[in-house]
Order: C-alpha cells, then structure tokens, then sequence
C-alpha cells in the first residue's frame, strides 16, 4: 500500500469502508498488538470513522490510554483494500454519545470517533 498525499475519503472510499467489515488495529502500553473485526464502523465523513464500543474490549482500552489505531477494510475478490491511521475520541455517556445511540439496539454502548491521519491505498 501506498500512502495518499490525503487524510480525506472521497465518497468512493467512504462507500467501501461503509460496505465492507473493517478490522482495527491498537497495541497496548507494553506495546503487545490487539487486531480485530469492527463490525459497526463506518466512515461518518470524509475525515472521521466511527464504531459504537459494545464490549469494551482491549482495543478499547488501548484507544483511551493514546494507542494509534490502524484500520483496514479489504474486498477478498478483487484484493482492493484501504488503510487509515488516527486517533480516538471516546465518548462515554455524554449528550454527542446520547445522540448516536438514540436509535440503536445498543443503549450503553460508547461511541468511538477515529479522526483521519493518514491514508494508504
């Protein structure tokens, strides 16, 4: 993968990653990786991907504690594939996560906002 001069999706990439299962990357304060399938994620905006924290799983904590996440989305047929890198902004019970989870199936749910850096395609 290549990476793009771009920490933006163009509405072709958003529609990959809101088509396809992403996986999620962190690692921990004893920099021991965490790699998994984040089934809820989608790209909200060109610079922003969310995921509603149902588990509140290790990558979770990973994100809180200032882990990079890395993110890739892949179509096994054709072998294309995105990868983005950002930061998280967790949100926990406050009125934007109120907000999110209004119409869920997953009231108690955090609401996780990974702000772009970079992209590779």
């Amino acid at each position: 993968m290549k990476k793009l001069d771009t920490n933006k999706l163009t509405d072709k990439q958003i529609k990959f990653f809101n088509e396809h299962l992403a996986y999620m990357a962190t690692v921990n304060k004893e920099g021991k990786p965490d790699v998994g399938p984040k089934g809820s994620l989608k790209a909200i905006d060109a610079n922003t991907l969310q995921y509603l924290e149902k588990t509140k799983s290790e990558a979770y904590d990973n994100l809180k504690n200032g882990s990079e996440a890395a993110i890739v989305v892949a179509d096994a047929p054709t072998h294309k594939a995105f990868r983005v890198r950002g930061y998280a902004e967790t949100h926990e019970g406050d009125d934007y996560a109120k907000k999110i989870l209004k119409d869920t199936k997953f009231p108690n749910a955090y609401v996780v906002n990974i702000k772009i850096d970079e992209i590779d395609a």
